[in-house]
């Protein structure tokens, strides 16, 4: 009888050991709460994030490519909208 495999399902709050954010006061952008924005790109100028290869994502994937090469090719990057808090500026 093979053995049965249990999957963990992890979303990215308990993965970065943050607490979920309240809705109400949660950063709108692409962090959605986190204060941090996955990017991948790679030094031949391809950039993704969710489909969007649009500024600011660019600068911000090229500012921490210089500061660290990536190996894999993501950077985690600070929220532009809400300056890495996590909160809903607005």
């Amino acid at each position: 009888m093979a053995k049965e495999e249990q999957i963990i399902w992890v979303d990215r709050y308990e993965a970065l050991g943050t607490p979920y954010p309240d809705v109400e006061t949660m950063c709108k952008g692409q962090c959605e709460g986190t204060g941090r924005v996955p990017i991948f790109g790679n030094n031949k100028g391809g950039l993704r994030i969710r489909g969007d290869t649009e500024e600011p994502w660019r600068s911000l994937w090229l500012e921490a490519e210089a500061k660290k090469s990536s190996k894999d090719g993501w950077h985690f990057v600070v929220c532009p909208d809400c300056g890495g808090t996590g909160k809903n500026n607005s």
